[in-house]
């Protein structure tokens, strides 16, 4: 099979992540002072007589809104599935709406550091702060794609409730009440995942970054070519090796799954997508963000409708391999 023309976004040269990269402190610390300084003054003297939740990531956004609204007003900063999260630069307003947040969600994990700067140069004090790598199963080092994770995400939940409740005492039930619906649906989500592991367990795939691999995990998949995909998660060119093996695992079928991240498509991926497309191994398509719309919907998901949605992607496409 040949490449369809427009298939695969224009590949971008690597570089380092934004949980890869280290720059002087007393020069990011200046330059955080230097982005905050026209509205530092007026965020503190300003009548707040809205509560407000500022997160960075619409996947956080979306779980804090079915907790916080309507009591809280809900604004993601990066709600684009085309914008890369790993190269997105703060603007004046960024830092104005995270400064005036009566809370902030992050997803922390080394993943949107920007936003922890500009918290921590707003003199944010940490209880308004709602950290996803708060969760006690997340370490240095692990993977900071959290909201992939179901147990980060319903230890997000039950920590943004209690959160909410501290800034909010007078809607405290109503809190709870949507925290409690909020984590009846991730029990649902994990219950098709245990029935779609029944069906695809064991089987062997491949991610081109570690996007998929906590959900591929709790579906029982055997994930192969890690080391590629450490190399592209921190901005460097795969070794040789590996991008020989991945692609003789491909030719030779060994692997049934290709997952992909279409939101940042690295020049070594391209030719991988090519080759399971010519070789018949089904590519699974994925994002960062939370997509506006769903296949074969026209309404907004909720990040539930959206793992759910992938759970089933990947049980149809494994399905049909032999």
């Amino acid at each position: 099979m040949t490449r369809q023309p427009g298939k695969y976004p224009d590949p971008r040269p690597l570089r380092p992540r934004a949980y890869c990269r280290q720059t002087h402190p007393f020069r990011t610390g200046l330059l955080w002072l230097l982005l905050l300084a026209p509205i530092l003054t007026a965020s503190n003297v300003a009548a707040r007589s809205a509560l407000k939740v500022v997160a960075v990531e619409n996947t956080w956004g979306d779980l804090a809104a079915q907790i916080a609204e309507p009591d809280m007003a809900v604004t993601s900063l990066l709600a684009s599935p085309v914008v890369d999260p790993h190269l997105y630069a703060p603007s004046p307003d960024d830092a104005r709406h995270l400064a005036d947040a009566t809370l902030v969600v992050v997803n922390g994990a080394g993943y949107d550091t920007w936003a922890s700067k500009l918290t921590d140069a707003a003199g944010l004090p940490a209880e308004r702060i709602i950290r996803a790598d708060s969760w006690p199963g997340w370490h240095t080092g692990d993977n900071p794609h959290l909201w992939f994770n179901t147990r980060a995400v319903a230890d997000f939940v039950t920590r943004m409730q209690a959160a909410c409740a501290q800034a909010d005492p007078a809607h405290a039930s109503a809190y709870a009440q949507r925290a409690h619906t909020l984590l009846d649906a991730i029990a649902q989500v994990n219950a098709l995942l245990a029935s779609v592991r029944t069906h695809v367990a064991g089987r062997t795939v491949a991610a081109t970054e570690p996007l998929f691999d906590p959900l591929a995990e709790q579906m029982g998949l055997d994930m192969k070519e890690k080391d590629f995909q450490t190399a592209i998660m921190n901005g460097v060119e795969p070794a040789p090796a590996d991008i020989a093996r991945f692609e003789n695992d491909l030719t030779t079928h060994k692997l049934h799954l290709l997952a992909y991240n279409q939101q940042m498509i690295e020049p070594a991926v391209v030719p991988l997508l090519e080759l399971a497309d010519s070789s018949g191994t089904p590519s699974l398509p994925l994002t960062e963000a939370l997509p506006p719309t769903l296949p074969g919907t026209t309404r907004p998901p909720h990040w539930q409708d959206w793992v759910s949605s992938i759970a089933r992607q990947t049980e149809h496409l494994l399905e049909h391999q032999p």
